[in-house]
């Protein structure tokens, strides 16, 4: 594997659909047990306020991710026009239809990096998950080398 590799991120129609597929799933539970109709509005606002969080919580916060060669990770925000060096926190989790990262920005912040597998090329989600598996130094404990 050729290192650095860039690769471009985009939205997820599979991760978009399970959640909506979730909250109608929700709401017609919902309004199939016979409840006064403020209770059923209430638990149907709840539902539908949670999904609207969901789905912006889903949204692309960046545009591209580079793997370096020495395991580091520089990431585009969504807008922007230069990488900047995100550290990986432990705890990611590789599966062959869905990757999800915890990134460290350089403004302190941690934001979640949830990649389904039509969020990029299969080339590159393979390689993503490669890279994360055998180059990535995160899970390593403070002071191992």
């Amino acid at each position: 594997m050729q290192l650095p590799i860039t690769i471009g991120l985009h939205r997820s129609r599979f991760i978009d659909t399970f959640i909506l597929v979730v909250a109608l799933l929700a709401s017609l539970a919902i309004l199939a047990f016979p409840r006064h109709l403020a209770v059923q509005a209430t638990l149907l606002l709840v539902v539908w306020g949670i999904v609207l969080r969901a789905l912006r919580q889903c949204s692309r916060m960046f545009s591209a991710i580079r793997l370096e060669s020495d395991g580091r990770v520089s990431v585009i925000s969504l807008g922007g026009n230069e990488f900047s060096v995100a550290e990986l926190l432990p705890g990611a989790t590789v599966h062959p239809w869905l990757t999800v990262l915890r990134l460290k920005t350089t403004e302190n912040r941690i934001l979640p990096l949830i990649l389904a597998a039509d969020s990029l090329e299969a080339n590159d989600f393979r390689r993503l998950r490669v890279f994360l598996r055998w180059r990535a130094d995160f899970s390593a404990p403070d002071g191992a080398a």
